[in-house]
């Protein structure tokens, strides 16, 4: 099985190809911007690396959010654009999801920086949760009410593993296509149409 795994959502764009369960090829560049410029390029260099077309594609992976809006719906688009043209699968996975992922199946907690005095968070292991938005203040109480499991960020998180992203979805056997995850509404407001008359 040939699996791309992407990521876009947060501050890297990265990419890679795994055979059965092993890396054959991976890309990773930190940028704050820009992931729409380098998501296609840096996906057709680890198929080159990996020796595949795109049309060799068993599954294709992403991040879905939450994370930029941008970067969430250049994620979707484009697993979903690129798994048409292969006649393969789309799996979308959550940001927090594959920041938890190498830490197994313990109870944790995921919290990201909402970058508006909120986190994005949600709880793995028992009763693991769907990824909602708190309060920054409120994540104490968050972890409590999960059992009390360590918390992983909200600031300094490492880079997504677009490995974890592509065995995140082999997993997934009934998982939908990747539909962008907004937990909150967009910065940009629509400007206000001038009245005819």
């Amino acid at each position: 099985m040939l699996t791309l795994g992407i990521d876009a959502c947060l501050g890297h764009c990265s990419a890679a190809l795994l055979r059965g369960g092993d890396v054959v090829a991976s890309r990773s560049e930190a940028m704050a911007r820009g992931h729409v410029e380098r998501l296609a390029a840096m996906v057709a260099q680890v198929l080159a690396e990996g020796d595949a077309a795109p049309r060799d594609l068993d599954l294709v992976a992403t991040t879905h959010g939450p994370g930029g809006f941008t970067g969430a719906r250049l994620g979707a688009a484009f697993a979903r654009g690129l798994a048409l043209a292969a006649d393969c699968r789309a799996v979308g996975v959550t940001t927090l999801a594959a920041l938890a992922f190498p830490r197994g199946e313990a109870p944790l907690v995921v919290a990201l920086d909402g970058r508006r005095g909120d986190l994005f968070v949600q709880a793995f292991g028992a009763g693991e949760t769907r990824p909602e938005a708190i309060a920054a203040d409120a994540l104490d109480a968050f972890v409590a009410r999960h059992g009390g499991p360590p918390v992983v960020g909200p600031r300094d998180l490492p880079a997504i593993d677009p490995a974890h992203v592509a065995r995140l979805a082999m997993a997934a056997d009934d998982a939908p296509p990747p539909t962008p995850l907004y937990l909150r509404a967009p910065d940009a407001k629509a400007a206000a149409r001038p009245v005819l008359r």
